[in-house]
């Protein structure tokens, strides 16, 4: 009996569709135009925010952090590190430590199943 693949032309990534390379994503660039259209009483509502004795110093801070943010760009973060070795794991090394685990279980399988058909009486014959 032989079993044959059918292709299905459902799911899956196929030749030539999605967004070619390049294009602009409609409907995130709408998004941004109509929110632009706010950014100045946004802003002067957070600066508003800010002035108002009434509000939690919490609140302030928030407000200020959003204020900085578009103004000057969110801050990069730096990481000094002195040195980094990436090479904890040699991957040959990993490979060869795998690869003998596995023989060791093969062996104890094979043992198991030897045991277990000389317990039985089962002969298996070898052309």
């Amino acid at each position: 009996m032989t079993i044959k693949s059918i292709k299905s032309k459902r799911g899956g990534k196929r030749p030539g569709s999605g967004r070619k390379p390049g294009a602009p994503n409609k409907t995130s660039f709408e998004l941004k135009k109509a929110a632009a259209e706010y950014g100045k009483e946004a802003l002067s509502a957070l600066i508003s925010i800010i002035r108002n004795e009434e509000t939690p110093p919490n609140v302030i801070v928030s407000a200020c952090r959003e204020v900085l943010d578009r103004g000057f760009g969110r801050p990069t973060i730096t990481i000094d590190a002195p040195e980094i070795n990436l090479n904890v794991f040699p991957a040959k090394e990993v490979l060869d430590g795998i690869y003998a685990r596995a023989l060791e279980e093969a062996a104890k399988r094979d043992q198991m199943l030897i045991g277990r058909r000389e317990r039985l009486g089962i002969v298996i014959e070898h052309d």
